[in-house]
């Protein structure tokens, strides 16, 4: 009777963690050379000037992923291959318009409406079509964040080599290009989309804390799973404010990741920044949002 009981009381607790979602699973990824991906990062901006939306920003790109293998401390190898580019950015009082559609080269140039913006235009064309097909290399620590990035200076280099920058105009054009893409930007763009993981299993109800940066200061980021459908977990992103006291702004993140069960991998997410004024003094905010998905081909 006794052994009966036990056997009962085991099968209960059983049981009732499987209904309390505490089935804890590990997603911590393990990545294999020769596997391949298709990740795709988009950024869309809100650019508000005294309190009034002025310029939205959308910057869409797709690389090939390849793992290629590890270094012998262990670092995971990825070559990554841009695939796609585009980028769209609209003055919502002028309606000026610049950018670059790699399904259509030339869209953004002939919609230029002055002679300034067919430069602008015409010289993210150039830079687009110098890159894509080309390939960097990105290296990823144990612990899944992303150590460096190596590979995409040089690629901006020779890109704006071969449209002469000692014209004034592609000197400057040049010099805002490598504050906005170089390895340090590339890498930050690949180490959030995987800054969820984890250190342990986890199971619905679970929640940790990773320090993260908002694109105005450092942030405490509390990631929750919330729940498990199909193939697939989905976490919460959140964060209390934070205040960047040198523009008196406020701060937050929140958002939703969506991961394989199996494979621990990302497969989409979509995490909107948000920055506020404290004292009404502050001229400029940026509502950002940003989506990643990952695909294995």
């Amino acid at each position: 009777m006794t052994t009966k009981s036990t056997v009962l009381l085991t099968g209960l607790i059983f049981f009732s963690a499987i209904l309390s979602g505490q089935v804890k699973r590990t997603i911590i990824p393990v990545l294999t050379p020769g596997e391949q991906y298709v990740f795709r990062n988009t950024a869309i901006s809100d650019i508000h000037e005294d309190g009034v939306r002025a310029i939205n920003q959308n910057f869409s790109t797709s690389w090939f992923l390849r793992v290629i293998g590890k270094t012998a401390e262990g670092k995971l190898m990825i070559r990554a291959t841009y695939l796609k580019i585009n980028q769209r950015t609209e003055h919502l009082f002028t309606h000026d318009l610049t950018g670059f559609n790699s399904d259509d080269f030339n869209e953004f140039v002939v919609k230029s409406t002055s002679d300034e913006l067919h430069t602008q235009n015409d010289q993210l064309r150039k830079l687009g079509e110098a890159i894509l097909g080309k390939s960097f290399t990105v290296y990823i620590n144990p612990d899944w964040r992303v150590e460096k990035v190596t590979g995409v200076d040089t690629l901006i280099n020779v890109a704006l080599e071969s449209m002469g920058e000692d014209d004034p105009a592609v000197k400057s054009f040049g010099k805002t290009t490598r504050v906005t893409v170089n390895n340090e930007e590339i890498r930050k763009i690949f180490d959030a989309a995987f800054s969820y993981i984890p250190e342990e299993e986890v199971g619905i109800g679970d929640k940790w804390i990773k320090d993260d940066n908002h694109h105005v200061g450092p942030l405490r980021v509390e990631y929750n799973v919330k729940a498990e459908e199909g193939n697939e977990m989905e976490i919460a992103v959140s964060s209390a404010s934070a205040i960047n006291n040198d523009i008196q702004a406020s701060y937050s993140r929140k958002g939703t990741i969506n991961v394989d069960i199996k494979t621990g991998l990302l497969v989409r997410s979509s995490v909107k920044d948000d920055m506020k004024p404290r004292a009404g003094n502050i001229t400029r905010l940026v509502v950002r949002t940003v989506k990643n998905e990952l695909q294995k081909k």
